[in-house]
């Protein structure tokens, strides 16, 4: 039996830094921006991400591109 994978919309995830908390722990908040094109490459997708993260007043940790593929029979 042959399997058959979908590439579907990716999705683009950004975290931040947004200080401490009372206790001294790094406050992190994440934004998660969806239908990314699947055929994006790695690179097109973190250049994107940087220039978004220049609009924020936090410090940029991490980006996550989040591929999503279907499976079938």
């Amino acid at each position: 039996m042959a399997v058959i994978p979908t590439k579907n919309p990716s999705s683009l995830k950004m975290r931040f830094d947004c200080g401490k908390d009372e206790n001294g722990k790094t406050i992190v908040k994440s934004r998660t921006y969806s239908k990314v094109r699947p055929d994006a490459t790695d690179e097109k997708v973190y250049i994107v991400a940087d220039a978004m993260a220049s609009l924020q007043e936090h410090i940029l940790i991490e980006v996550a591109k989040i591929d999503n593929t279907t499976i079938s029979a």
